[in-house]
């Protein structure tokens, strides 16, 4: 019997020892990013209308040095189009209009502060649960899923390489809990030998082509008139200014609960507000909502306001208070 219970705390301390801890997975996951150099075709689906999916194809290729390239292929009206991201900025080329488009990146790679600012907030609002190892594409990779601590619902079901820390596909749920769109590689080779010519923007040298920039400087958070906090754990991260003109620029303020980002706008009455007047509670304001995000918008003075997220329903309410005065919006 000892020799027993010897054996079985011999197995307990060798499980706990060598347990993988989800949270450093996704850790891994975020600090490798940019750093892993790839290339494969991505399929994406959205849910938007479950009866007829929409699906498009990519193909992805990432020099290991920050910068992803990705070509589509599909469906038919993208193909040709080409989106160079470097982490700072993208570059959006429409071979059709010979036009290039020059925004932000959206896939930043974080600095190691910002990267451990993240996962703070990622301990903080959710839960992380090893589901299990599996074999995709012939590789081994970890699967997780994701749970807010506050709705308890699914927001996010991932399988990771267990020796590249790339996500090979990811299910992302909405703030209701709806599957809402899927990521996935349906084929990947992780020793490409990539030309640096795929990543030149000598195209923007060429006269023939027109370039739109969106005209975006970053901020110091200081002396900031919106609130640095509001429910669901989303904490202030950035601060912009969107230039229209010289004499003309809107606020931007990005906000995140470390895994989905939150975007609110400030400025001048640009243009009608999106959606239609509604009264939530003691709010009245304008809404408009989709499968994949809701925007709440207002006016303050000749100011207005326009807030967009991935909220869940039940929580509107709440995020509306943490901005605008109960029964003042006219």
């Amino acid at each position: 019997m000892y020799k027993s219970l010897f054996f079985l705390l011999i197995i307990l301390f060798v499980v706990l020892t060598f347990a993988v801890e989800p949270m450093e997975i996704i850790k891994n996951y975020a600090l490798n990013s940019g750093r892993i150099p790839y290339e494969g075709i991505e399929v994406s689906i959205l849910f938007a209308k479950p009866d007829f999916p929409r699906t498009s194809t990519v193909r992805v290729i990432a020099n290991g040095k920050y910068v992803v390239r990705r070509d589509y292929l599909s469906p038919p009206f993208m193909l040709g189009k080409i989106n160079i991201d470097n982490g700072k900025f993208q570059y959006d080329f429409d071979p059709k209009k010979n036009l290039v488009r020059i925004s932000p990146s959206s896939n930043a790679f974080l600095n190691r502060d910002e990267i451990n600012q993240r996962i703070n907030l990622i301990r903080r609002n959710f839960y992380a649960k090893l589901e299990g190892e599996e074999v995709y594409l012939g590789r081994k990779v970890y699967v997780l899923s994701v749970t807010s601590v506050y709705t308890k619902k699914l927001v996010l079901k991932l399988w990771i390489d267990k020796d590249k820390y790339v996500p090979l596909r990811i299910d992302k749920y909405n703030g209701d809990g709806i599957l809402v769109g899927r990521v996935m590689f349906v084929e990947i080779n992780f020793n490409p030998k990539i030309s640096d010519e795929l990543f030149d923007l000598n195209i923007l040298k060429d006269k023939d082509v027109k370039i739109e920039e969106t005209r975006l400087k970053e901020e110091k958070l200081e002396n900031i008139d919106v609130p640095l906090n509001f429910p669901l754990g989303y904490s202030l991260i950035k601060h912009y200014t969107i230039w229209e003109r010289e004499d003309r620029f809107t606020h931007y303020f990005k906000y995140t609960d470390g895994l989905n980002d939150a975007s609110l706008f400030k400025g001048l009455m640009p243009f009608n507000l999106p959606g239609k007047p509604v009264n939530i509670d003691d709010f009245h304001v304008f809404y408009d909502s989709n499968i994949l995000w809701k925007s709440i918008s207002w006016l303050d003075g000749d100011r207005f306001y326009l807030l967009i997220g991935d909220f869940p329903k039940d929580y509107l309410n709440k995020i509306i208070s943490a901005f605008v005065k109960p029964s003042v919006i006219k």
